[in-house]
């Protein structure tokens, strides 16, 4: 999907000639990338992004062109399980692309291709940022020690359960192991619930490898080691030993699979579910009241596991070597749009801040930690002192340039197993195979 608005914005932290360093007017587009417009006309930004909530992206694009009516925004989206490649055939094709979400799946592996650059080798002020962001999230951003990217939102994939659910089956307190997570879902099948864990699984999802390290994350484990061996050819590693607790929870009836996140918030809200790990925002789903007949039954815990750990991340702004290409117009328009976008505005963040209170989304700047508003917000749909104690258990993960590409084969080899067509060892092993190939094809 494509459109085009022109509206937009309020203001920010620098006034527009010390934020872009000078005039950014006077100088032309290529003529391949745009067609022909007069020297006055707006700098037009091609921005691509997964399809979550696309008429809030346009309307806050709409609302940034108000305040820079000298930038043109045109939106396109795509579907999130299709969007790395979507975007590496965007950028293999040259097809106009100056502004990307992205995650740390894939930034190693655009940043080596040069098809993304670092925000701080053209904006002075990116680093400065780096204080006000949530570690993970600062992380997630970073490629050969320098910064990408600038928050689109940064949260955790965390485990969730119906509070109700367990209270009437006698169950006093959530799991905080996995061993704990087999016996609750056992009572509650002895109860009368037949799959007690809804599993959000499909092999295009991108974000089942990332479900499946926040789990082993809470068992103290990591997938890769420093130099970017797979550890989970150890069969005691907790990579394995959680691989193996879902083939045997699949086994066990205890785990149901649901292709996407909107099917279990259906599902759990049914009454059909217990127990599920997803990304944190649906919890705000579980429990808007809205939507969601059994909204306040749902709640957060710790992730299960000897050190409660979990997945923290962030999806960001990364600016593109097109966009670069294209010369200081379009280099200062981007900066103007990702300041805007992911950054400081008259002491406020307001697009972050946006995303927080009307969707739930996580947020990676610090500040809105503290803001009245999206204290009350997250107040309605969970313990926000609790959040904060799994945010402070939050790490990133390691990265490898191959890794979103791996994941793509590491997915359908997860199915398989969950399906029995093979068992959890041949999965690990394949899985392996699969890491090392790519290593080799690109380290040589």
């Amino acid at each position: 999907m494509k459109t085009r608005r022109h509206d937009a914005t309020t203001n920010r932290r620098l006034n527009r000639r010390a934020f872009v360093g000078g005039s950014a007017a006077g100088l032309a587009l290529p003529t391949f990338l745009r067609g022909p417009r007069s020297a006055l006309a707006a700098t037009e930004l091609d921005f691509v992004v997964w399809n979550f909530a696309v008429d809030i992206v346009q309307d806050n694009i709409d609302i940034f062109e108000q305040t820079y009516p000298d930038v043109s925004v045109t939106l396109s989206d795509t579907a999130w399980p299709q969007f790395h490649e979507t975007m590496v055939n965007r950028f293999q094709s040259n097809t106009p692309t100056d502004v990307a979400y992205n995650g740390g799946n894939w930034l190693e592996e655009f940043a080596a291709a040069g098809w993304v650059v670092p925000l701080e080798d053209h904006f002075d002020w990116v680093t400065g940022y780096k204080d006000n962001v949530l570690g993970f999230a600062w992380q997630d951003m970073i490629y050969n020690d320098k910064v990408y990217g600038l928050p689109y939102y940064a949260d955790t994939i965390t485990f969730m359960y119906n509070a109700q659910v367990l209270e009437d089956a006698g169950i006093s307190a959530p799991p905080e192991t996995w061993e704990e997570v087999t016996e609750q879902s056992k009572a509650l099948q002895a109860n009368g619930m037949q799959s007690p864990f809804a599993y959000e699984f499909a092999n295009t999802l991108p974000n089942v490898s990332e479900a499946f390290a926040s789990m082993v994350f809470g068992r103290g484990g990591e997938l890769i080691d420093e130099d970017k061996n797979p550890l989970w050819t150890d069969p005691e590693s907790p990579a394995a030993q959680q691989l193996k607790w879902l083939v045997d929870a699949r086994n066990a009836d205890i785990l149901a699979i649901l292709p996407h996140e909107t099917d279990i918030v259906r599902a759990m809200n049914s009454g059909q579910h217990a127990f599920t790990v997803m990304f944190n925002y649906n919890l705000a789903a579980l429990n808007n009241a809205a939507t969601s007949p059994l909204a306040g039954q749902f709640k957060l815990a710790l992730m299960p596991g000897e050190t409660h750990e979990c997945y923290g991340f962030a999806k960001f702004y990364n600016m593109t070597q097109m966009a670069v290409d294209r010369g200081k117009e379009a280099i200062d328009a981007t900066g103007q749009f990702i300041q805007y976008f992911a950054g400081e505005v008259d002491g406020s963040y307001p697009v972050a801040k946006r995303w927080a209170v009307e969707q739930g989304l996580g947020f990676g700047q610090l500040p809105l930690f503290e803001d009245p508003d999206v204290k009350a917000a997250y107040g309605e749909w969970v313990d926000f002192d609790l959040w904060r104690e799994q945010l402070d258990l939050a790490r990133a993960r390691r990265q490898a340039i191959w890794y979103g590409i791996w994941s793509e084969s590491f997915h359908p080899l997860i199915g398989q197993a969950l399906a029995g067509e093979i068992d959890a060892d041949q999965a690990l092993e394949d899985a392996a195979t699969a890491w090392n190939d790519l290593k080799d094809r690109v380290q040589g």
